[in-house]
């Protein structure tokens, strides 16, 4: 039997499409490591994550499933009992399994309760600089003691590390959470460095046991707040970032919700002139964790691990950073936030235009392993598509979901490379015409022009609804004549 593939998954979080400089759509934010590993390999040009929020996207990796399915519908509830966990399939196959870095799939089960044999858990929302950055403002330390992160600053005389220059909005009831931070110390005390300094620990004790390992690596990052140090922090100039195409959005033919949302965050009184300051740490932040990315790649060829490994690098989801005025992500199903980079070394070397999903990962890594999955997935394994066996899957739309993040507000969406229609259960719906609009700018749900793609789309929706026996299709098929 052929010796069976190590596989390291590496996952940003919030990490825009357009930041990889692989996928060519930005010639300021250098990103040389991955685009590295997508010159060596290849890479998904259309990927799409279920749902832009975090602890949903990631409980899908871990299922494969759609959020409405494995329970995990925002950053707090849990996955459903009796689900079959990618971590427990992995451990069972005989891989070793290691987790690194973030974690923020399930509250009610450690990476060790999901199968991991190794990894220091960051439990509930386990942002590891909070309350550790004496100066910084944004509070949500891991629920579980120790945290990992100060011990391993401590260990290496980084005490004392703190931040400056933070910046956040000006809405008085959200002085909260800060957009980015100046990190007041070196590279190696980042919570960046830590999470590749903890993976290449894996892949030492992957190695003393002389399994083949399947390794998670989840920074935390580019996420707001991007707290970095220098070089990164004055990397790029705030001047040369040039104003989303979108950023002219009045959002009056939009959800209420979306005009909330920007005036929640406090932005909009600083202009594009304060979302290119944003931007510029957000840049620096996506090439730090580049460098981080080459740190582990060193490590498995000094190992001489690389040739046997397949390395995936995706993200959880993106992030608007000004388009549509607006930041993060939240109740909008933009472009910018759903469809993100997925770069795949060691499989093939054929980029690939079929849509694809974030949570057909988990198919896919137990397809490299050799096994099947142990109960029926959303999706199926993309290995094919990664090794150019197969140019196409036959997918001709995708389909997401949003259940709550800042307000509960349910929203599916189906989309194709002409079209995306979102359904918003209680507010207008939404329809663009990607090709005349592809920066989404003109609602067009109600134009009578548009009457008989609008029903086509709605058709489609339902088809979704029902094969996936999501719990939103019943007021949508009670009320999608009306809406």
């Amino acid at each position: 039997m052929a010796k069976r593939k190590n596989i390291l998954l590496i996952l940003s979080d919030q990490q825009r499409m357009d930041t990889v400089g692989a996928y060519g759509m930005n010639d300021i934010c250098k990103t040389p490591n991955i685009d590295q590993l997508a010159a060596e390999g290849m890479k998904f040009n259309n990927a799409y994550t279920p749902s832009a929020i975090c602890a949903p996207a990631r409980a899908s990796v871990m299922t494969g499933l759609y959020p409405h399915k494995h329970g995990v519908i925002d950053n707090f509830t849990n996955i459903k009992e009796g689900t079959p966990l990618l971590g427990e399939c992995m451990r069972d196959a005989g891989y070793y399994c290691g987790y690194a870095g973030k974690w923020h799939v399930t509250p009610n089960k450690t990476p060790e309760e999901c199968g991991f044999h190794d990894g220091k858990p960051f439990m509930g929302y386990g942002f590891p600089g909070s309350q550790v950055f004496p100066s910084l403002i944004f509070n949500q330390p891991p629920d579980n003691e120790p945290n990992y992160y100060e011990l391993y600053l401590k260990e290496n005389g980084f005490e004392n590390i703190d931040v400056s220059n933070g910046f956040q909005g000006n809405n008085p009831a959200l002085q909260i959470q800060e957009m980015y931070c100046k990190h007041e110390g070196p590279v190696e005390s980042t919570i960046e460095y830590f999470v590749a300094h903890e993976t290449n620990r894996l892949i030492d004790i992957a190695k003393e046991e002389d399994k083949p390992f399947f390794i998670w690596a989840n920074f935390w990052g580019p996420h707001s707040p991007s707290i970095v140090p220098e070089p990164y922090y004055s990397m790029y100039n705030p001047d040369d970032i040039p104003e989303h195409p979108s950023y002219c959005d009045d959002l009056l033919d939009k959800p209420y919700g979306y005009y909330l949302s920007e005036k929640m965050w406090g932005l909009g009184d600083y202009g594009w002139k304060g979302f290119q300051q944003i931007a510029a740490r957000y840049y620096g932040h996506c090439t730090m964790i580049d460098d981080m990315v080459g740190m582990m790649v060193q490590k498995l060829k000094d190992e001489g691990l690389y040739d046997d490994t397949i390395i995936i690098y995706s993200c959880d989801h993106g992030d608007c950073l000004g388009a549509h005025k607006l930041i993060e992500k939240g109740a909008f199903t933009f472009d910018e936030i759903y469809h993100i980079p997925m770069v795949v070394k060691g499989a093939g070397t054929e980029d690939n235009d079929s849509f694809v999903y974030l949570h057909e990962l988990m198919p896919t890594l137990l397809d490299i392993a050799g096994v099947e999955t142990p109960a029926p997935v959303d999706g199926e394994s993309i290995l094919p598509l990664m090794t150019g066996e197969k140019k196409d899957n036959g997918h001709t739309e995708v389909f997401c979901e949003y259940h709550n993040h800042f307000y509960i507000g349910r929203q599916r969406m189906v989309r194709d490379l002409d079209y995306q229609l979102t359904f918003n259960e209680s507010e207008r719906g939404e329809l663009y015409d990607l090709k005349k609009d592809p920066y989404q700018l003109k609602n067009v749900c109600y134009d009578p022009a548009y009457a008989d793609v609008k029903k086509e789309y709605m058709n489609k929706l339902s088809k979704y609804l029902r094969e996936t026996e999501d719990p939103a299709g019943t007021w949508f098929h009670r009320i999608k004549e009306f809406y």
